[in-house]
């Protein structure tokens, strides 16, 4: 009997819930649709002249298609098929089940599985086309950002390379003999043993990273400038002294922001 009664509840929480997914898909695809309204829209009413998504210095000519996905911008992925994540989707999606009360794991388990298999059959309509995949991830070697827009450049990397040349000559950057990390590596390290009194003990070994290694240099190109020189970016996360700096840097804002009176020394 009490089976039966079970049978008939599970049966109407399914039929409510395909109903309130029904919904909501329902006004994803419609939001979906006028954000793409409305992209379309500005597309339509974008000025090149002021606004390139792209700016091509090279001679590789462009399709539709990858003009319309290079335009989404640089941190823009491209979907991969449903069969190469499916299997961890599964996975994931079943131990997450069985973290809930067993009285409604079968309830969910259902209503996954459909949407499992919706992913695994519509998936395929957005995947591109391999040969597209292989020549927009050939161009993307080729990719950097514009300085002061958020358009992206596609430069060849020996023009790249001449401009961080000419970038280096020009300021009197010098090559060193030596890579000195480690040597700072041991510095820091020496004077956080020291600095007991600041930063304790416990904590020093958080704050030294465990494989240091030089500041990497990237670029932005400046297309906005005669003869388009770079802009140097540099990307010190690796560096060894990176948490160390982040983390006094913290407490020097903390103590900066607090209020405090001050009387003023009267001049004599």
């Amino acid at each position: 009997m009490w089976q039966h009664v079970q049978y008939n509840i599970d049966e109407q929480i399914n039929r409510l819930m395909d109903k309130l997914y029904q919904k909501l898909n329902k006004k994803l695809d419609t939001l979906t649709y006028q954000a793409n309204g409305d992209h379309n829209n500005r597309q339509r009413q974008w000025n090149p002249k002021h606004q390139q998504r792209i700016i091509n210095m090279t001679d590789i000519q462009l399709t539709n298609e990858q003009i319309k996905t290079l335009s989404l911008g640089p941190k823009y992925a491209i979907e991969q098929e449903p069969k190469l994540y499916i299997n961890e989707l599964i996975v994931d999606t079943e131990n997450a089940i069985r973290t809930l009360e067993p009285k409604i794991q079968y309830t969910y388990r259902h209503l996954a599985i459909k949407q499992i298999k919706r992913i695994s059959m519509t998936g395929k309509k957005n995947i591109l086309h391999k040969r597209h995949q292989h020549n927009l991830n050939e161009i993307k070697k080729t990719l950097v950002k514009a300085d002061n827009s958020k358009a992206i450049v596609i430069i060849k990397m020996d023009i790249l390379s001449k401009k961080v040349d000419t970038f280096i000559k020009d300021n009197n950057i010098k090559q060193i003999n030596k890579d000195p990390t480690e040597k700072y590596q041991r510095i820091i390290q020496q004077t956080l043993q020291k600095s007991n009194l600041i930063i304790e003990k416990q904590n020093q070994k958080y704050l030294m990273n465990i494989k240091p290694a030089p500041p990497k240099l990237n670029v932005y190109i400046k297309t906005h400038k005669e003869n388009e020189p770079i802009r140097p970016v540099i990307d010190n996360t690796q560096a060894p002294s990176y948490k160390i700096a982040k983390h006094i840097n913290k407490k020097l804002h903390s103590l900066t922001c607090q209020t405090h009176i001050i009387q003023k020394i009267p001049k004599k």
